[in-house]
């Protein structure tokens, strides 16, 4: 199966994460950080997520999925721990061509989630359409160790001097741009991985 790479700007857009364990953490923290209106499908938290429940980042139904609970979401999550219900979910959404994406099904949603690693502005991900999850954790942790040197501050020096570029069109701009992303390739590049750490 091949997908599509992408971007969403998916603030304030309602998107459904049924499951309250582990998994579900993790989706829910990334669509709350993306700007999404979060509602959460589960009887059951962990205590991240109850956490974030008291300090309302999400809104939350405390009690199990029900057939047509995916009316209306932008992209809907089935990442509970069973199977069978994960399926009905995504035929759920499916049936109302809402997005879908199961944790442990790539052949039925509708989309996938890549491993990312992130400094600022620069965002790296990483996917082997589903196919091989390990290789892409790995890839990740490579990044990762390569992009540590890398501070927010210097993703956001390139942005600012690309921003005055297109602003004046100066040749002298784009030659600072280069010199500042040249800078940035070199230290990831000298930026020795421990293997042990992979």
């Amino acid at each position: 199966m091949k997908f599509y790479p992408i971007h969403l700007d998916i603030k304030n857009k309602p998107c459904l994460v049924v499951g309250g364990g582990k998994v579900a953490q993790r989706k829910v923290i990334k669509l709350c950080q993306a700007g999404a209106a979060v509602t959460v499908i589960s009887k059951e938290l962990t205590p991240d997520l109850k956490v974030l429940n008291e300090q309302k980042q999400f809104k939350y139904l405390n009690r199990h999925y029900h057939t047509g609970d995916v009316n209306d979401f932008f992209l809907v999550f089935a990442a509970t721990n069973n199977l069978e219900l994960n399926k009905q979910i995504i035929r759920g959404a499916k049936s109302k061509q809402v997005l879908s994406n199961r944790i442990n099904g790539v052949d039925e949603g509708d989309f996938i989630l890549p491993a990312t690693c992130q400094v600022g502005d620069l965002h790296i991900g990483i996917t082997t359409q589903g196919q091989s999850p390990a290789l892409s954790a790995r890839m990740r942790r490579y990044f990762m160790q390569k992009l540590s040197t890398l501070t927010p501050e210097e993703i956001e020096a390139v942005a600012d001097v690309r921003r005055q570029m297109l602003i004046s069109d100066n040749e002298k701009d784009k030659v600072d741009m280069m010199t500042l992303v040249d800078e940035i390739i070199h230290k990831i590049e000298s930026n020795p991985v421990e293997p042990d750490k992979l």
